[in-house]
C-alpha cells in the first residue's frame, strides 16, 4: 500500500538509506526494466546516471519506481513513485527523478497487526521523523 507523502522528505530518508537504489521502469512489451544506479539529490528533484535501455522507457512511459533495500536486517524499504524525463548532459544520458508519493516498507509478522491504514504488511509514511 502506498501512502502519499511530502516529496522533500525523500531526501531526508536517503541520509539513511544510501545513493544506492534500482530504478523500475516498464518496456514496450510491458515488461519491467531494473537498474542499479546510483542517486544524488538536487534541490527537489533525484538524479542519476540513465543507461539507453531506461532512458527510451521513460520516453514512452514516464512514470517510475524506486526501491531503496533495508539498510538493517528486518528494516524498512523504501519505495519511491517518481515522474521520470531523460536529460543529456555534459557526462552522458541522466534520468532527472521528481518524487509524487513514497512508502517506508516491510513485510508483516504474523505478530504484527494490521496498520491504522489497513495494510496488512507493515507500512509507515516517508517523512524526516520515520524510521
Amino acid at each position: 500500500m502506498s501512502i502519499p507523502v511530502e516529496p522533500a522528505d525523500v531526501g531526508n530518508q536517503m541520509e539513511h538509506f544510501g545513493a544506492a537504489a534500482y530504478v523500475l521502469t516498464v518496456r514496450d512489451d510491458a515488461t519491467p526494466h531494473i537498474a542499479h544506479l546510483a542517486m544524488r539529490l538536487d534541490g527537489e528533484v533525484l538524479r542519476c546516471g540513465a543507461s539507453r535501455s531506461a532512458a527510451a522507457n521513460v520516453a514512452q512511459r514516464p512514470s517510475i519506481s524506486v526501491l531503496w533495500p533495508p539498510y538493517e536486517l528486518g528494516g524498512y524499504s523504501m519505495i519511491v513513485d517518481a515522474s521520470a524525463r531523460t536529460v543529456e548532459t555534459t557526462d552522458g544520458l541522466e534520468l532527472e527523478l521528481r518524487p509524487t508519493s513514497g512508502v517506508l516498507h516491510r513485510p508483516a509478522t504474523p505478530a504484527t497487526p494490521p496498520s491504522n491504514s489497513g495494510c496488512a504488511s507493515d507500512c509507515a509514511p516517508l517523512s524526516s521523523s520515520g524510521a
